[in-house]
């Protein structure tokens, strides 16, 4: 917005602002801390200073002289110099009757007026005009009336109007010739000004050709109205066709303001604007007014003591503030409560558009005191920790286990591109409509929620290999998206903490390349790489207190007879395996990848609460056995066969070795058996009766004996 420092000295007295050090001046250092940017500074010898300011979107406010002179008002507390109006309008209607079609015209004004033959502007409204002369004088005085005021205002020629003015809404596209000789289409829902057999205007944007004022007018009808914003902004850009106007419009006019503007008009334009007699002037013949309702009396509430917290001013004087809102417009009712005082404010017309809430009177009075009196302190702050949500509550827990198994955690995207779906839905017909759509996807390569991670994280580990990582092992929480079997009911019902329709909270864990980061050694074997990924999982599972297992399981996305599912007692709380090599084909990758998903809402619900760690002080007595075992059984059972005799301080099992003859028929497998007390030493010859106890057992129940 162009703002004219001579234009403005009329409404209110200044800071200085000398011409020749216009751009360092206290104005213009003053209109800065006001918010009013100051981007550049133009000085003519003429019109003086001009300050082009950057105004925000929401303050239509700020683009016309008396708006901002409320600013400096509410800082400087001196009082605005209102302009010199008519005293009154006609009080005939117009000749040209008015019809309001539509409700996004909520006010509209129509000004009849006679022009003289001759019509030139006097000197003080002249100076900021734009090439005086070009136009006629009354349409460079609509002009002035817009910056001082900001109340657009369109002039058309009387005797181009045919039957009525009517304010409508288009059905469909229509074509214009506009005042700047352009040809525009305008599109459908748009507001428009027509008389009985044409549009004479696009309201809130420009007018047309053919209802142009000129030179050899007489008798004009001026429009002064409040139109929709966001339709004049729709229409002005499907048009590409953006004027001062419309920038006015879009983002908001006074409603309040339409009588005033039209009354300075009148004023402005008596006697030819002053510069001759009454004889040569111009004279309003009639006026025709409709408006959809009285405007709205706004009110906000505030109190004193919230004032002061927000700003950080405990001593702020009450008549300060109830001063300073004044000038700003607002009409302020007091009110004790208690020790504290209550402020009733009345919204005024010109900042009914932005203004709702006490947050919009504490930035008014912020910007009013200016920012610097504003401490930068910090608010106090509660240091009380919230309560974990599930999926916190289950992280926290497992975390360690699986860090301290080597693995990273990752994010990806939580979307599947077209080609990715194609493939899922290839392993398992009818899973790509249980993908979530995105009906306005920026890209089509993220145009479905993800419904499992094996995808994302299979590619995260083909990137990391790729970039020659020897030991690739990642982990990420995420949630995936699945449309129910069954779409929820709308019925009312009692929702349970974990409910979920479309979401669900998983914690995913994928493998590939070497367990270890050692290039000496031979790389394990996928046996030997799926026996250490389901000891991973097993102290995940262990974390949260739970019995682990691992069952049969026929997940279309790993490979068939090289998964399970992962149960903790009789529960299955998701799957792991080897991953499918279709996906391993999508994701480029040509090694084996070990995959677990879990459901974060299913461990949650089976998590034990820990119980107190106990510290023993006292020496723990380790002893190997190395037990013959099936080919087909899992050496995991044996550990649990062992926890399951309920032997005296024996503290746990774990496997540390296998291997097999060539010639045997069965595996080896080495446990590590952990024997501690927290009371006393334990002797031997009790740890050698418990070893015999073991031993015992796992013959007589299970058929396992010692290998020889």
């Amino acid at each position: 917005m162009k703002l004219h420092v001579r234009m403005l000295e009329k409404l209110i007295e200044l800071p200085e602002c000398a011409v020749e050090s216009a751009a360092k001046s206290p104005l213009r250092h003053l209109l800065d801390d006001l918010g009013l940017e100051v981007k550049s500074v133009e000085v003519q010898e003429d019109r003086g200073p001009t300050f082009t300011i950057e105004t925000l979107a929401n303050r239509g406010d700020h683009l016309y002289a008396l708006g901002v002179a409320r600013e400096i008002s509410a800082r400087s507390l001196a009082q605005i110099k209102m302009p010199a109006v008519a005293n009154q309008l006609p009080d005939r209607r117009t000749s040209v009757p008015v019809r309001r079609a539509t409700e996004k015209c909520s006010r509209y004004a129509l000004l009849e007026m006679s022009l003289p033959a001759v019509m030139e502007l006097r000197n003080d409204v002249a100076l900021f005009v734009e090439e005086p002369g070009k136009r006629h004088a009354i349409v460079d005085l609509l002009n002035y009336v817009q910056q001082e005021m900001g109340q657009p205002m369109h002039a058309f020629d009387f005797e181009k109007i045919e039957g009525e003015i009517a304010i409508e809404i288009t059905s469909k596209p229509e074509q214009i010739e506009a005042l700047d000789g352009k040809t525009y289409k305008i599109p459908e829902s748009s507001i428009v000004i027509r008389d009985r057999k044409k549009i004479v205007a696009v309201a809130g944007i420009i007018g047309c050709l053919n209802s142009m004022v000129t030179d050899s007018t007489r008798k004009i009808l001026v429009e002064a109205a409040i139109f929709d914003p966001v339709s004049v902004r729709k229409t002005a850009r499907a048009m590409g066709c953006a004027t001062d106007a419309s920038h006015f419009f879009e983002r908001g006019c006074d409603p309040e303001g339409i009588m005033l503007a039209l009354k300075r008009l009148v004023h402005l334009s008596g006697g030819s604007a002053g510069a001759v007699g009454a004889s040569d002037s111009a004279h309003p013949l009639g006026i025709t007014y409709t408006e959809l309702a009285p405007a709205e009396k706004r009110k906000v509430s505030i109190s004193l003591s919230l004032i002061r917290k927000h700003l950080n001013l405990p001593r702020l004087d009450e008549v300060e503030i109830v001063a300073r809102l004044k000038n700003l417009g607002y009409s302020v009712d007091s009110a004790t409560v208690g020790k504290d005082k209550v402020y009733s404010l009345t919204v005024p017309s010109w900042r009914l558009w932005d203004v709702t809430s006490s947050d919009d009177i504490i930035e008014d009075i912020a910007r009013s005191v200016s920012f610097s009196r504003v401490k930068p302190e910090l608010p106090e702050l509660s240091y009380g920790i919230p309560e974990q949500n599930h999926c916190d509550s289950v992280l926290s827990r497992i975390r360690p286990a699986v860090v301290g198994n080597g693995f990273i955690e990752v994010i990806t995207k939580g979307f599947y591109s077209n080609a990715e779906v194609a493939v899922l839905d290839g392993l398992q017909k009818g899973f790509a409509a249980k993908h979530v759509t995105l009906k306005n996807a920026l890209e089509q390569n993220n145009s479905h929620l993800k419904a499992t991670n094996v995808v994302h994280l299979t590619r995260v580990l083909s990137a990391n290999r790729k970039r020659g990582v020897i030991s690739a092992k990642v982990f990420e929480s995420c949630r995936i998206f699945a449309l129910p079997e069954q779409p929820p009911s709308d019925e009312p019902r009692q929702r349970e903490q974990l409910d979920y329709n479309y979401e669900c909270d998983t914690v995913s864990f994928a493998v590939a390349g070497r367990w270890a980061e050692s290039e000496f050694r031979k790389g394990e074997t996928l046996e030997e790489l799926s026996r250490l990924f389901t000891g991973s999982i097993l102290s995940v599972v262990r974390a949260l207190g739970g019995d682990f297992s691992i069952s049969k399981s026929e997940n279309p996305f790993l490979h068939p007879g090289m998964q399970g599912s992962v149960k903790i007692g009789r529960s299955v709380v998701g799957f792991l395996g080897v991953v499918h090599p279709e996906i391993r084909d999508l994701c480029e990758l040509k090694e084996p990848v070990l995959y677990c998903e879990l459901d974060v809402r299913a461990l949650h619900k089976l998590m034990t609460r820990p119980e107190p760690a106990v510290v023993s002080d006292f020496p723990s007595v380790k002893r190997d056995l190395t037990l013959k075992v099936s080919a087909t059984d899992q050496a995991g059972k044996i550990v649990r066969y062992i926890h399951e005799g309920g032997f005296d301080s024996l503290q746990d099992v774990a496997v540390v070795d296998e291997f097999k003859r060539a010639e045997e028929d069965f595996r080896r497998v080495t446990y590590r058996v952990r024997f501690q007390r927290s009371d006393r030493t334990l002797q031997h010859e009790e740890v050698d009766v418990a070893m015999s106890g073991i031993l015992e057992r796992l013959k007589e129940k299970h058929g396992v004996e010692l290998a020889g």
